[in-house]
């Protein structure tokens, strides 16, 4: 498994923490259990975990940098792509910051729409200070 399909896994745990946030250990290891991520395992792990240990700061961020939005107002598909992204950009120093958005990008085209793109290209732009075309 590379890191693409690995950071879409992560994507769909961490859109799953919005409806099951008390199971979200339990649904990981489930994951972790049927898909064997192999070498992936450790980043699948830390980014949900970390996303999910971090989620107050991370929706600050978010609400911060969307203007006139909130993360009550953001589709659920979104939120979980902007929750990965900005966890990725504050946390994980090894990725480099047009990855992550650019990544981040991708995902929101594919589950939420071409629209959703430029929305979450803005937001993570504003955050990480970099912009993806």
């Amino acid at each position: 498994m590379n890191r693409t399909k690995a950071r879409e896994y992560a994507f769909v745990l961490i859109f799953q923490y919005r409806f099951q946030p008390n199971d979200i250990e339990a649904i990981l290891e489930d994951f972790i259990d049927e898909y064997k991520p192999g070498q992936q395992q450790n980043y699948i792990k830390s980014v949900v975990l970390g996303t999910k240990e971090n989620i107050a700061e991370i929706d600050q961020k978010i609400d911060e940098a969307a203007k006139d939005w909130n993360v009550e107002r953001l589709s659920c598909v979104s939120l979980a792509v902007l929750r990965l992204a900005v966890y990725e950009l504050l946390f994980c120093s090894d990725i480099p910051n047009a990855v992550t958005v650019n990544e981040a990008v991708g995902l929101a085209k594919k589950y939420d729409g071409e629209e959703a793109a430029p929305f979450v290209n803005g937001i993570l732009g504003r955050i990480g200070k970099v912009q993806v075309s």
